[in-house]
């Protein structure tokens, strides 16, 4: 029997996999080099620059949703609640966090530590789902990812045993776990909502949020070169692009599947910030880091069982791990 879509196809899926964690991994060396084009920004502008990025991608997300998929945008009222929840936490404070972070450390560290949020989302949801549970496995995949995230902090090249600043790898962490919270919640609560409209509109939500809180706080803005404007519509872009192929390859493949490609995201981010980036660099702690992060990340989405026992899974836990695989990485 012939595939009804081309990204039924194996090979297809790995490709496109692979694509959209191009796309996030280049995120970081892109905000990095916006920052050195602006030269001295504050951080109200920094979350200034945050909001305009996600209220475009808000839009971007939800034109394509009307236009191609037909999909209804008018939230619910019983689901508005919900969105904006996931709103402040996901997009407003977690890239409060993850724009003022990135401003304060490296794009390469900011790569690695932000994969951090993979791992606290197995950790959560084995106490807040019941199809979800910790085993030695994951348990093995967890002390690799935390063993990485300890040795980005190694810098051997300067001599220092230790690296870490509360305004730099703390708010990069603490972006981590606000983003695996969001995660978790829309996997036990958002099964409902249909996952296009709800990512479309957190994300126009919480970027409005971040214009008026940089707003209020640095009134003139930021004076934007056409070097700016193309990099914000570029990240913009990342949102909405990636997003979408990635909805569209959970249309016809496990979401659990899919989890295990992410481990790309940290290889893409540090090689892409190290080769455009000025001033990056990676060190023997930096690839050890790297390589437990992948490590950890594809053993902790290991399949323990085969693809038809997860298939048989009821149809409502379906739609909550279909939520939760879309929200890491944009």
């Amino acid at each position: 029997m012939k595939p009804h879509s081309v990204f039924e196809k194996k090979s297809v899926m790995i490709i496109t996999a692979m694509f959209c964690c191009l796309l996030w991994g280049s995120a970081f060396p892109s905000l990095k080099i916006t920052y050195q084009l602006l030269g001295n920004v504050d951080e109200f502008q920094k979350i200034w620059l945050a909001g305009l990025r996600f209220t475009l991608a808000g839009v971007g997300i939800l034109v394509f949703a009307k236009l191609k998929m037909r999909t209804v945008l008018k939230p619910k009222a019983k689901e508005m609640p919900f969105i904006l929840l996931i709103a402040l936490l996901q997009t407003f404070g977690a890239y409060v966090l993850y724009y003022i972070g990135l401003g304060h450390t490296t794009a390469v560290k900011t790569a690695v530590l932000s994969s951090l949020s993979a791992f606290l989302v197995a950790v959560m949801s084995h106490f807040m789902t019941k199809n979800d549970r910790l085993g030695w496995k994951k348990g093995l995949g967890l002390l690799c990812g935390f063993a990485g995230v300890l040795a980005v902090n190694v810098t051997m090249l300067s001599g220092a045993v230790f690296s870490f600043s509360l305004l730099g790898e703390g708010f990069v962490v603490l972006h981590s776990l606000l983003i695996a919270i969001a995660l978790v919640l829309v996997r036990k609560f958002g099964g409902t909502i249909d996952v296009v409209r709800l990512s479309g509109w957190q994300f126009f939500f919480g970027g409005l949020l971040l214009c008026i809180t940089g707003y209020i706080g640095s009134p003139g803005g930021v004076e934007m070169s056409a070097g700016v404007i193309a990099l914000l519509f570029y990240m913009a872009a990342i949102a909405g692009v990636a997003f979408t192929l990635w909805y569209v390859l959970l249309k016809y493949h496990n979401a659990t599947l899919l989890e295990q490609y992410k481990f790309a995201n940290p290889l893409f981010g540090t090689a892409l910030s190290v080769l455009f980036v000025p001033g990056e660099h990676i060190g023997i702690e930096m690839i050890a880091a790297v390589a437990l992060v992948a490590a950890g990340m594809v053993i902790v989405n290991r399949h323990d069982k085969p693809l038809k026992a997860i298939i048989a899974i009821p149809e409502q836990d379906k739609k909550a791990d279909n939520c939760s695989a879309n929200g890491t990485g944009l």
